[in-house]
């Protein structure tokens, strides 16, 4: 006797089979090239790694939103460091975080030979965990960390590490964000890849609000459509001095926002031009370098020698009873403060010549 129950058991799958074939495959682009994460039969869909990605975030309160568009593509033409950018959009109110890419880098393949353009492209890090209020993260990612600080619902800071950070390095993350130093480093939060990517919170699906909101959205349609006819009957001269008026406010925004842009590359360039400088000045002074070497050697000794054939390296010849070679080497480059030590025999009696390169104190981060 036959049984009828299989049959929706069979049913899965097909519908599964089924809808693959309308969606599109979804891959992870990083640095190892492409790792697929779900079939499809609609074309690619590429999750790209954090590191491929530069992040910002661009406020938005002062431009309509039809002006939007326009005020996103001429930021990320000035902030953007990719000659081909491409990016993704969020917005959060008046808010837009802002990931974007460099096309030939992401769609550079094997054997200088360009992969295939995909459908779409999005950030992994949308389909990482959730949208928070506030607070600050630091999430695991395929490949690396991304340190998080939210705000309102708005990732207002994101940084990529291949490792976990140190306290000075997220400290400096968190300063860069308005926040003052941390005592700790948060602990790691593993998330796995989600399937579909996260909206912030106060930002609803259109359909669901459209749902929810039908009959106050009718009553709206009706009033907006009597407030057109009503305009209209006022005059077209009317009309166009409201939008003269928007321009000149928007021009107005215009060009107090290229004002902000041009100081902060400004700001930018001095600084570039100040490390450089800073990077110029020796590792350290003949003062410390003596108080050092002190330290170091073992016993009775005296100096006989002292040369700095150049800023970064440095040359001691000294005498002391049974110089032992191995020894100082090892003692020299425990210290951290130099590299690439030698220690060899002199051509005087219990005298020994030693070479090395100089390396800067290690920093201890910031004071509380």
């Amino acid at each position: 006797m036959s049984s009828s129950n299989p049959k929706p058991q069979q049913r899965t799958p097909l519908l599964n089979r089924f809808a693959r074939g309308f969606s599109a495959s979804r891959w992870l682009r990083g640095s190892n090239g492409l790792r697929q994460l779900s079939e499809g039969g609609n074309g690619q869909e590429w999750l790209l790694a954090r590191h491929l990605c530069a992040y910002t975030v661009l406020e938005g309160a002062a431009v309509p939103a039809r002006k939007r568009k326009g005020f996103v593509d001429m930021a990320l033409a000035r902030w953007s460091p990719f000659a081909d950018t491409q990016s993704h959009v969020e917005w959060v109110g008046d808010r837009a975080m802002v990931w974007a890419w460099s096309r030939a880098r992401v769609l550079a393949g094997p054997d200088a030979i360009d992969l295939p353009s995909p459908r779409r492209m999005l950030p992994e890090s949308l389909f990482r965990d959730a949208p928070q209020v506030s607070g600050e993260q630091l999430v695991q990612l395929d490949e690396g960390l991304e340190g998080r600080v939210w705000r309102e619902h708005v990732l207002v800071a994101s940084r990529w590490w291949s490792a976990a950070p140190d306290l000075h390095d997220w400290n400096e993350f968190r300063r860069g964000a308005g926040l003052s130093p941390a005592s700790a480093v948060p602990d790691i939060l593993a998330a796995n890849l989600q399937p579909q990517p996260w909206v912030a919170s106060g930002s609803p699906d259109i359909r669901e609000a459209f749902g929810h909101y039908r009959g106050y959205l009718t009553l709206a349609a009706a009033g907006v459509a009597t407030a057109v006819l009503m305009a209209l009957l006022v005059g077209v001269l009317a009309l166009k001095i409201s939008i003269w008026q928007v321009d000149r406010q928007i021009a107005e925004q215009e060009q107090a926002l290229d004002k902000i842009i041009t100081a902060r590359d400004s700001a930018l360039q001095a600084r570039a031009a100040i490390d450089a400088r800073l990077s110029l000045r020796p590792p350290a002074g003949q003062v410390e370098l003596l108080g050092v070497v002190s330290g170091l050697m073992r016993g009775q000794w005296q100096l006989l020698e002292w040369k700095l054939p150049d800023a970064r390296t440095l040359e001691v010849t000294a005498r002391m009873t049974n110089p032992d070679p191995r020894a100082i080497v090892s003692a020299w480059e425990a210290s951290k403060r130099f590299t690439d030590v030698t220690a060899e025999l002199g051509k005087q009696p219990n005298s020994v010549v030693i070479k090395a390169h100089i390396q800067r104190a290690s920093s201890r981060g910031p004071q509380p």
